[in-house]
């Protein structure tokens, strides 16, 4: 796990959710994060940019990666069964030189 990953953890951990898995593969594609709070997992793919270069971090998630992580979180649910009534949400942690930016729903 790298460091934008160990912060996005921590961003979680602190506002109540709890940490279901971290750099898991499913589907044959990898989920940075997976974290629970009352009714609602959520997939979070984690994006860092240490400088301003190339774009924001944000942007790097773009149509053919939100497929990946869709069928990375179907094909995990799948194996948790537990876990189906559960609502589903997709995230995305940009972390930027300023700071991290938590964007739910963002796909």
């Amino acid at each position: 796990m790298n460091a934008g990953e160990r912060r996005a953890v921590r961003h979680y951990r602190l506002r109540g959710y709890r940490i279901l898995a971290r750099n898991a593969w499913a589907g044959g594609n990898e989920l940075d994060l997976v974290v629970r709070r009352g009714r609602t997992v959520a997939f979070c793919e984690v994006k860092e940019k240490r400088g301003h270069g190339f774009g924001d971090p944000a942007e790097m998630v773009g149509p053919a990666k939100q497929r990946r992580v869709r069928r990375a979180a179907t094909a995990w649910l799948a194996c948790r069964p537990e876990l189906g009534a559960l609502a589903v949400r997709f995230d995305v942690i940009a972390i930027r030189p300023e700071g991290l930016e938590r964007i739910e729903h963002a796909f």
